[in-house]
């Protein structure tokens, strides 16, 4: 349905000693690929740029500066996960049932049984 045989397709094709190209469609096809983008892919002209083997032009290859890698190290341990907050944050304030005050509940109260 694709254009592309399954690989189910392909080993019966093989089987017979086929070519499995041939059952492609052709727009999955290199030369189909090539026409399609022939007009939108120009190549980038480059006149400046040193042909790679021109070698012997090179002079004093160790007194030219190369650019290394920066130098990085991981610090040790497993790395910290960044925990994101809520948006609102809403608390939620606890009363008391036995005392009505607020920041704690009846089971941790610690004020007497009002009377």
């Amino acid at each position: 349905m694709t254009g592309i045989p399954c690989s189910h397709a392909c080993a019966a094709i093989k089987i017979v000693h086929g070519n499995i190209y041939d059952y492609i469609d052709n727009c999955y096809k290199k030369s189909s690929q090539e026409k399609i983008y022939a007009r939108s892919m120009i190549p980038v002209v480059t006149t400046d740029m040193p042909h790679p083997n021109d070698y012997y032009r090179i002079e004093n290859v160790s007194e030219q500066v190369f650019l290394l890698p920066p130098m990085t190290s991981r610090p040790p341990g497993r790395p910290k996960v960044n925990k994101d907050e809520p948006q609102f944050q809403n608390k939620r304030i606890y009363h008391c049932e036995r005392c009505h005050q607020p920041g704690h509940t009846r089971r941790n109260c610690r004020n007497p049984n009002p009377s």
